[in-house]
């Protein structure tokens, strides 16, 4: 027999060999199944006969002790058929999946935060917060033995029912099809399944009716809030309950945190916030404005903000076979359901993080108005944490692929991205800190990412020098160095100026820019540019809507300086151009001088 711990999303594996598994007694049948569906998703549950943890609370530590100590647990497999299930059909029935013990319990809702709350009210004497500057805080991960004290909750499938019940059992299924469908459950032990006990018990001789769909995430209620830290607002925690294709297997479970700022009235921007590696979920450490609904996912069981090898959860011993984009495909689902449920702006939504932040945005960019990096992972680019990776994507190899056909994690290889669709236009990046893939050596920090994005054309502010801030946008009232930036607004795209710098006190690109009058139109495209020297730098015209010339169109341009405090006379550059073979229009190395008001840019169908 077999039996593995898969810590977050729990299961038990068991393998039965020999006429010894199979003259094992037969376990105790379940009883008390009942079936709730809702928004394309089927809620079964069901009576534990022989729980390893019978009482209404429990930490983490209880249940991790509870389910090693467990030399031959009860799991439970979930069929289901067109017909009531029976003794005498149950062979004929659709084996939907298994549930391990414990399966109502939340356990993949610890969190890093937790800790760090509890540390700021009742130390404990390693470490915690004062001890060793903060560094013991940074060991602290969802399987540390701090974690042990974390009060794990059940789930809630009915908010107006609350946690589900002690000694429960829990499966949740995305039907795909719709229809009536009985459902049967039963214990198994060892690789033996009681399926000789079929009653109504645990068979229902109701069918439920069933109709496909994303699912809609469940409110568990009150999410972390403090103490201490935290933004204005009431925190709530949500499940979201995914199968194929936005998660590996039927019925995970994923937790968020959603934020709802005070006041909130009509349509709110919102921040899609992704977390850190070693944080979470539950208190995300940045928000960018106030008013805004900040949700924030969690990528555990970790996929690399991606997804998760075929062969999961035994994906390290994979030596062939696709991983599939569950991550992203499950944050798009829940950021569909939460702009009609919530009354999110869908124009101003923000992502914050990190890579993937940047990921997510590179693969989806009609989804965001803007994108602020507040540092940069790169753990695929670092062969000292490969096995994070491995875990859940199998080994970098040529014969593991993704679902379009790319090989040795290059799903993952943000600059190549990028550049895999030059053409596509993407949302504003602003960046704290070095690329991603940042150049070796001490001071730089442009990096693989940074030059990618120049290279295709794409709006890029970036700040990585010593002790420099992130360029926010305004916490009241949203805009962005005076710009209400949404994902239908225009962006002139910034590349090759001549203030860029490389250094560890200067390291920044298109820092010393801003714009306005910005405006798109069938005929033209308009953008004032002002900078704070004399340089030069080139302008691509990017998310436009209505001026949209064919490639190899003649256009014509000019660039017509503005008159400053010492009224000199207007310069104008100008010429003729032409869309590239991705639609792009490109104007190479205009000329700014240091005390004009700005440079005011025009690009017209030629007459």
């Amino acid at each position: 027999m077999r039996k593995s711990l898969r810590v977050g999303w729990v299961v038990y594996l068991a393998a039965a060999t020999g006429p010894a598994a199979a003259a094992e007694k037969l376990p105790r049948q379940v009883t008390g199944v009942r079936l709730l569906h809702r928004a394309g998703q089927t809620f079964v549950t069901w009576a534990e006969p022989q729980p390893l943890i019978a009482d209404d609370k429990a930490t983490w530590g209880q249940i991790r002790q509870a389910l090693a100590r467990a030399t031959s647990p009860v799991t439970y497999r979930i069929y289901a058929h067109d017909e009531p299930i029976s003794t005498l059909n149950i062979a004929q029935a659709q084996r939907l999946g298994q549930a391990g013990c414990l399966s109502a319990w939340n356990v993949g809702a610890r969190s890093k935060e937790y800790l760090v709350g509890r540390a700021m009210v009742d130390s404990d004497e390693l470490g915690e917060l004062a001890g060793d500057y903060n560094g013991f805080m940074h060991q602290w991960a969802m399987d540390h033995v701090r974690m042990d004290r974390y009060p794990v909750r059940r789930f809630v499938i009915d908010e107006a029912a609350g946690e589900l019940p002690a000694r429960t059992g829990l499966y949740v299924h995305s039907p795909a099809k719709a229809g009536k469908r009985y459902y049967a459950v039963v214990s198994c032990r060892g690789g033996a399944a009681n399926t000789k006990d079929i009653s109504p018990a645990n068979a229902p001789v109701e069918p439920v009716v069933e109709t496909p769909g994303p699912g809609a995430p469940v409110r568990q209620g009150r999410g972390l809030s403090g103490p201490y830290f935290d933004w204005p607002g009431t925190r709530w925690h949500y499940v979201q309950w995914c199968g194929p294709p936005r998660a590996p297997r039927q019925g995970m479970a994923f937790n968020w945190s959603v934020l709802i700022p005070p006041g909130v009235s009509g349509k709110a921007p919102a921040e899609l916030y992704f977390h850190p590696v070693g944080y979470s979920y539950a208190q995300p450490g940045k928000k960018m404005l106030l008013g805004s609904i900040q949700l924030a996912p969690h990528d555990w069981p970790p996929s690399g903000w991606y997804g998760y090898h075929d062969a999961w959860p035994e994906a390290a011993s994979a030596k062939a076979g696709t991983v599939r984009n569950h991550t992203q495909r499950r944050i798009a689902a829940f950021l569909d359901w939460a702009t009609k449920a919530l009354g999110i702006d869908a124009d101003r939504v923000l992502a914050v993080g990190g890579d993937g932040a940047a990921a997510m945005a590179i693969r989806t960019p009609a989804r965001f108005a803007a994108v602020f990096i507040t540092r940069f992972d790169s753990i695929v680019l670092d062969p000292k944490r490969a096995g994070e990776l491995t875990a859940c994507w199998g080994p970098r190899s040529p014969e593991i692929t993704d679902e379009k056909n790319r090989a040795s994690w290059h799903w993952a290889m943000l600059d190549e991205l990028v550049a895999a669709e030059p053409g596509r236009d993407l949302p504003l990046f602003v960046c704290r800190g070095g690329s991603w893939g940042r150049d070796k050596g001490w001071g730089k920090g442009r990096g693989r990412l940074y030059r990618a994005l120049h290279a295709a054309g794409q709006p890029l502010v970036a700040h990585w020098a010593w002790g420099g801030k992130l360029p926010r946008p305004n916490k009241y009232d949203g805009l962005w160095r005076g710009l209400d930036i949404t994902r239908r607004s225009p962006v002139p795209a910034l590349a090759n100026c001549s203030l860029d710098k490389e250094g560890e006190g200067s390291g920044q690109t298109n820092m010393h820019f801003a714009w306005k009058g910005v405006s798109d139109t069938p005929e033209a495209f308009e953008v004032t540019i002002v900078a704070r020297g004399d340089c030069t730098f080139d302008l691509t015209a990017r998310r436009l809507a209505k001026f949209k010339p064919a490639p190899g169109e003649k256009l014509t341009w000019r660039a017509v300086s503005l008159p400053g405090s010492h009224r000199e006379k207007p310069a104008v550059q100008a010429g003729k151009t032409a869309p590239d073979a991705r639609g792009l229009v490109t104007l190479k190395q205009l000329k700014y001088a240091r005390r004009i008001a700005g440079l005011a840019v025009r690009i017209a169908r030629a007459k």
